[in-house]
């Protein structure tokens, strides 16, 4: 059963490099029938997104597994090209992937891989097509935005607020508040150069009407209001969006001091934790995404790992660190979203 008593359940992991992607997750008692979706982030200086996507085939034998292949400086961090993350089933249930790979199902959860819209014109008509194709994808599977309790946007940009607002939004007029856990994130470039935006969701069916959401007291917060939540918590099921060193009127902090904001990120996570009535035993993977280049890439790694083992102690979680030249605001070093699983 993916629901009952306590809720909807799955699987957060981490897959190492795309090449041993599959014996990892065998490792952890994973089938490629029980996957929901995986993100694969890939050095587009040496790999295209076709091979980014054909590294982990043995994940997807039928080509339906919905892969998302997202560009980012992998390479700063070690001789591999990718990094793999993975949503799966509890084991024994099988994920229903659509024949196009652009989405799968199990039980009241459905998840997307990203959705492009290169041909529909400026990053505000790609936003506005991309979640038009987002809702009918939803209403097929008999839920709706509502239904979403993580929201993911990449979008071409160079590490200014204007980039982030301008489609900013048109994605937050498609949600009613309280809204889903949200991450948005800059990349360099996409691999079709129309491609200005692209976007990801889960959703779990039926539950909105008991979810509980979090914005604690003092919260950082964005430059103009939008209708998403920093946490929210279906059943055992927790989502928090990323969460950065900025203060409640979106101003950077910690500027120019790395494990600072790697802690004033985690102290965010943890009252977000605390207001869902999560123990941090209960966090699975962060997905961390850090400003680096090829001199402070390896030192910011190590800061990072450092700063999160402390946090978490003997319930260290999955770490999926994700170098990017830069991040959504001038200053801002580390963004880190967490999946959490209570029980």
């Amino acid at each position: 059963m993916l629901s009952g008593q306590s809720g909807p359940t799955l699987r957060f992991l981490d897959a190492g490099p795309g090449g041993t992607a599959a014996a990892t997750l065998a490792g952890q008692g994973v089938r490629p029938e029980e996957l929901l979706a995986a993100e694969v982030f890939y050095d587009p200086a040496r790999l295209s997104a076709e091979q980014a996507r054909q590294s982990v085939r043995r994940l997807n034998p039928g080509g339906t597994l919905p892969v998302s292949a997202i560009p980012a400086s992998v390479g700063l961090l070690g001789p591999e090209p990718t990094r793999v993350q993975a949503t799966a089933l509890p084991s024994g249930v099988a994920a229903t992937h659509e024949k196009g790979g652009r989405y799968a199902t199990g039980g009241p959860a459905a998840a997307t891989r990203l959705i492009t819209a290169p041909r529909a014109g400026d990053i505000v008509e790609q936003s506005h097509a991309i979640l038009r194709d987002i809702t009918g994808i939803l209403a097929s599977q008999g839920a709706n935005l509502d239904d979403v309790v993580k929201f993911n946007i990449y979008y071409r940009g160079e590490g200014t607020q204007e980039d982030w607002a301008v489609a900013a939004r048109v994605r937050a007029g498609y949600f009613t508040e309280p809204g889903p856990a949200t991450t948005g994130i800059p990349v360099p470039r996409f691999e079709d150069p129309d491609t200005l935006i692209a976007m990801q969701v889960l959703a779990i069916r039926g539950v909105r009407p008991a979810r509980r959401h979090s914005w604690p007291e003092g919260h950082w917060d964005w430059p103009f209001h939008l209708p998403y939540k920093h946490g929210n918590r279906s059943g055992g099921l927790v989502f928090i969006g990323g969460q950065v060193p900025l203060d409640a009127l979106g101003r950077s902090l910690d500027i120019g001091d790395f494990p600072a904001q790697v802690r004033r990120s985690l102290d965010y996570i943890g009252r977000v934790l605390d207001e869902l009535e999560a123990p941090r035993s209960a966090v699975r993977r962060l997905t961390a995404y850090l400003a680096a280049d090829t001199g402070g890439g390896p030192g910011k790694l190590a800061a990072l790992r450092s700063e999160v083992g402390e946090f978490f102690g003997d319930s260290r979680p999955a770490l999926v660190p994700v170098p990017l030249p830069v991040l959504a605001y001038p200053d801002m070093d580390v963004e880190i979203e967490v999946q959490a699983l209570v029980g």
